[in-house]
């Protein structure tokens, strides 16, 4: 199976969404692992909480900045980018310590292409709560968007101090590591990466673009896409 159809098949899947920006974040991510992305931190998986429900929360408390939080991120997760960036507003604008907000703010505004506020936004998350790895790689994100690879290395792999298995991290670094000259040091980075998730096809495809630059180190990992089976 070639790198695009290894793609299809992945987004039909998972029922991944055609984002174009290389991005992570959550409603709310807590590390007793009761909500956000807790055991997809070895997959570049990302879910999408039910618009409906959470149109309901909303609905009942106009004036629940969680509620507006968690809808803004439901509506960005389905493509409805100006939506979400209303909700994630008025979220901060009822309560403007919500990280989380900050965070999936900064997602979005980078969606649209708002680079300069999408990495105030991500900043402001990442000081907010320096012990979410996920804000740090949203910052990261927002730092490459703005041609500041070396800064990005910084929060990846501060990130990834954070959490081992942070398969989007390794991700990520791999993009800032490419952007910043440093090849060899992305391919190693991209087989820390496969050996978490041997099924992401961004890592495959990075890897196929980099294959004329030497060989991938590390044991164990896999260049073939895997079809997953529910």
């Amino acid at each position: 199976m070639n790198i695009k159809s290894a793609a299809m098949v992945l987004a039909i899947l998972t029922g991944a969404l055609a984002f174009t920006a290389p991005t992570v974040a959550v409603a709310k991510d807590k590390e007793d692992g009761k909500s956000g992305r807790a055991g997809n931190w070895r997959s570049n998986a990302q879910g999408a909480p039910s618009i409906k429900d959470c149109r309901k929360r909303v609905e009942a408390n106009p004036n629940d900045a969680d509620a507006q939080s968690d809808l803004g991120w439901a509506l960005r997760q389905n493509g409805q980018l100006k939506d979400a960036e209303a909700c994630l507003r008025k979220a901060l604008s009822l309560n403007n310590k919500l990280a989380y907000a900050h965070s999936n703010l900064s997602v979005v505004l980078l969606d649209e292409g708002q680079k300069e506020e999408a990495l105030t936004e991500a900043k402001q998350a990442a000081l907010s709560d320096s012990k979410q790895p996920i804000y740090h790689v949203v910052y990261g994100n927002a730092l490459l968007a703005n041609n500041d690879p070396k800064t990005a290395i910084e929060e990846y792999k501060f990130a990834i101090g954070q959490r081992k298995d942070y398969e989007n991290a390794y991700y990520n670094l791999a993009r800032a590591l490419r952007q910043d000259g440093q090849t060899l040091e992305a391919k190693v980075a991209l087989s820390q990466a496969l050996d978490l998730d041997p099924e992401d096809v961004r890592v495959l495809k990075m890897l196929d673009e980099l294959s004329g630059e030497g060989t991938v180190p590390g044991p164990g990992s896999s260049t073939k896409a895997k079809t997953k089976t529910k």
